[in-house]
């Protein structure tokens, strides 16, 4: 009987060490953004996880915005470290001053936001299959490029897209995008560039109309704040744009075709839930595709009445077979 009892004993202690709850009201979560909140796309996705964080889960939050200022991104993360016991980290740009600085907080718990980050103990992250998502988005496109009973779309198949920087991560949306289009018509031609920028609106708009002089009539934003000219360029120049990170639709109603969201906003919430109940593992790395909910289009009202119910049925189609590895998705080279 006693044996039964150590066994007991031992077991708890051991339980224990696996899995430690902790009370919401002990956690403090912070967000360090690499840009500034407002850009209505990829940080505002991260931040509406966060606000979600502090209403239906009780932690403190706070949001330190480094405004693309190089000095700032150390210094920002250090600030946080040094109040807050959980600090994501947004942005490709912290990744470098991440890895210098968390050694110094070993009892903070990092998670690097779009990237995977291995071999540090107290550095997780989420990295997030785009690929998937833009593979829909490309499909999509190509479908909806021949339908010249719309006054936005023209005879030509060609579509296009225009990236912020020449960074893997937006090489890997364009990757799926393109692959997605020649899914449905190899014939499909994917007009593409880089602005060398996620903040400069103006340059979005030059490249993005250029694309369109080129033929194309429904373009992939892939450029944070610098996609809002995108869509400023749609609106003068009457194409169709494919939002991107969050559901960007309210900007241009009958301009913005579908969004292809990264949802941020939901993996960082599901990470502090982690947390609070003991099923976080330091170190880790948590990918989200479209099974997990992380990518996909946005299916809001707009979109649907846009590309209308044949597309939609295409669409549910292809995710299915993305999910079940009936449809290969390549990533970037």
């Amino acid at each position: 009987m006693k044996k039964h009892v150590l066994f007991l004993a031992v077991f708890a202690m051991v339980a224990g060490c696996l899995v430690s709850t902790v009370q919401a009201d002990d956690l403090k979560v912070a967000m360090v953004v690499a840009g500034t909140l407002g850009d209505r796309s990829f940080y505002d996705s991260g931040n509406e996880g966060i606000v979600r964080a502090a209403d239906k889960l009780g932690v403190e939050t706070k949001v330190f915005e480094c405004r693309n200022v190089p000095s700032a991104f150390s210094e920002q993360i250090i600030a946080a470290a040094q109040s807050y016991g959980v600090v994501f980290t947004v942005g490709w740009e912290l990744v470098d001053p991440l890895l210098e600085v968390a050694p110094e907080f070993p009892d903070v718990k990092f998670i690097h936001i779009d990237a995977a980050i291995e071999g540090v103990e107290n550095v997780s992250s989420i990295d997030y299959l785009e690929n998937e998502g833009s593979f829909v988005a490309g499909a999509m496109a190509a479908l909806m490029t021949t339908k010249t009973d719309d006054e936005k779309i023209n005879a030509q198949k060609i579509i296009g897209a225009v990236g912020g920087m020449d960074i893997p991560v937006i090489r890997n949306f364009i990757a799926g995008y393109e692959a997605g289009a020649r899914y449905i018509d190899p014939a499909v031609k994917v007009e593409a560039g880089f602005v060398g920028s996620f903040e400069d609106p103006a340059k979005g708009k030059e490249m993005a109309l250029t694309i369109a002089n080129k033929g194309a009539d429904i373009i992939f934003q892939i450029a944070g704040n610098t996609g809002n000219g995108v869509i400023e360029a749609a609106k003068e120049a009457g194409f169709y744009v494919i939002g991107v990170d969050s559901d960007q639709g309210y900007i241009a109603p009958g301009f913005i075709m579908g969004s292809m969201m990264k949802r941020v906003g939901l993996s960082i919430f599901e990470t502090i839930q982690k947390i609070l109940d003991g099923t976080y593992k330091n170190g880790a790395v948590m990918t989200y595709g479209i099974a997990q909910h992380g990518v996909g289009m946005s299916k809001d009202s707009d979109m649907k009445r846009i590309v209308g119910d044949d597309v939609m049925q295409k669409l549910d189609e292809i995710e299915k077979g993305i999910v079940e590895g009936s449809i290969p998705v390549p990533e970037r080279n």
